[in-house]
């Protein structure tokens, strides 16, 4: 019997690549698939969650390697700003005192349960006034996945009330935000009957309230006006992720100094000798750091892909005429110069907020990373720029670009991770629910648990 239940509960559902496959076959037999399209689609997640965790492990040994050299010439804590990363380093804190696996299979339980009960708050509409459901998948993995690390952190609870409340926080946010974008989205799409499902809802829903206020959308929209074609190589997420990378590292690299750059060389370190030039160093470490988020991202598209079918499949028998919630770039085609305004706009508010740790003397530095700068700020221009021109998607951009720096300087601080999820409602709205937990849990005089 205890053979079996171990089976079961360690071996088979205490396995994320083997959870996730078990989850992808049955939503595609519900769908009434073939059963050769649902084995495959099954190990095809499986194969993508082993392909996102060892990019993902590469990418934060590598990062961490620059942090810690950073700590050791400043004393000033460290912190990258990036999605996926900030969800496998809390299942690290997790396993740590939990086991191997824990962490990432509470993820994925929550995962589960928040997208039935955002199911159940959308059949529910007439009362809950909730229309949206929520099928980004790798928002929703990220966004689960630092749920649950939140709950778990600060109420120090069991896998089943770490689930329950995990689930219905994310479900909340899911539902509630992703509705407020049901009608801006259908005017930016010109009609489609679809609503953002991301990581900035709300600073979207704010930028279409605010913009209005700032500018003229008739007479400023950026669409209508011509772009340097110099800038169209910003569209390319894989060269500006680089050009990311390339920038934080050198300002890391200016800042340890000479020591601070052999020690990097060193065994320690990332144990290359061999590039004694230090751009040619400098490009190895942006370079690799780039590959280490481009293998992370195929993973999480491969096992994404395939566990949206089903979950898509799923919420249309069970609610027809819901309205689908689906990843921001859905929207980016009908306003491409916006997309390229947000990112440049966005880059200066945080390249501004960085300004302003330094002179403050903050006791923690922040280092930017692509997916939060580009996704949130070309989004929220988007909404922007749609309802009040260019100048008010500039500003709010530039505004954005701050309140992701300041917010996520205070998640991680409270959070001690370093790595911090970047995003506009991450920097808002995430900080304001991690403060009531901590609240919560310093009321009942719960310890921090990890």
């Amino acid at each position: 019997m205890d053979y079996i239940l171990d089976l079961l509960l360690k071996q088979i559902f205490g396995q994320p690549f083997l959870l996730l496959a078990i989850v992808v076959f049955i939503g595609y037999m519900a769908m009434k698939q073939k059963v050769s399209k649902a084995i495959i689609g099954a190990f095809k997640a499986s194969i993508g969650i082993l392909v996102m965790g060892m990019g993902s492990g590469a990418l934060i040994g590598n990062f961490g390697k620059l942090l810690t050299a950073l700590q050791n010439a400043t004393g000033i804590q460290g912190a990258g700003l990036n999605t996926y990363p900030t969800m496998t380093a809390s299942y690290e804190k997790m396993d740590a005192i939990l086991g191997e696996g824990t962490g990432a299979t509470w993820g994925i339980y929550v995962l589960l349960v928040a997208f039935l009960m955002n199911l159940v708050l959308v059949g529910l509409r007439k009362f809950t006034k909730i229309r949206a459901v929520y099928l980004t998948g790798n928002a929703m993995i990220v966004q689960c996945g630092i749920s649950t690390y939140i709950v778990w952190r600060f109420l120090g609870t069991g896998m089943i009330p770490t689930v329950l409340i995990a689930s219905l926080i994310t479900a909340l946010y899911w539902g509630i935000c992703s509705t407020l974008l049901i009608e801006p989205t259908k005017i930016i799409t010109g009609g489609a009957d679809l609503t953002v499902a991301h990581q900035q809802m709300f600073m979207d829903f704010v930028a279409y309230k605010l913009a209005p206020k700032l500018g003229d959308p008739k007479k400023d929209d950026i669409e209508k006006k011509k772009l340097p074609d110099s800038l169209n190589f910003l569209q390319d997420s894989i060269l500006a992720t680089l050009l990311v990378m390339l920038i934080s590292t050198a300002i890391i690299m200016l800042v340890i100094g000479k020591d601070g750059v052999e020690w990097l060389r060193s065994a320690d370190g990332f144990n290359q000798g061999g590039y004694k030039n230090f751009v040619v160093f400098l490009l190895w470490i942006s370079i690799t750091l780039t590959a280490n988020i481009w293998v992370l991202l195929a993973g999480v598209r491969m096992f994404v892909g395939e566990l949206m079918m089903s979950f898509k499949g799923i919420s249309e028998k069970l609610l027809p005429g819901a309205v689908a919630g689906v990843d921001c770039a859905a929207i980016y085609g009908f306003a491409p110069k916006s997309v390229v305004l947000g990112l440049i706009f966005g880059a200066i508010g945080q390249i501004l907020g960085l300004v302003l740790l330094l002179v403050f003397k903050s006791p923690i530095f922040l280092v930017p990373g692509f997916i939060p700068l580009f996704f949130d700020n070309a989004t929220i221009a988007i909404f922007a720029n749609k309802f009040g021109g260019w100048k008010a998607a500039a500003g709010i951009c530039v505004v954005n670009g701050l309140i992701q720096i300041f917010g996520s300087m205070l998640a991680v601080s409270m959070m001690e991770l370093t790595w911090w999820q970047g995003s506009a409602d991450y920097a808002t709205v995430w900080v304001a629910i991690i403060a009531i937990f901590k609240g919560i849990g310093s009321l009942f005089g719960i310890p921090i648990a990890g």
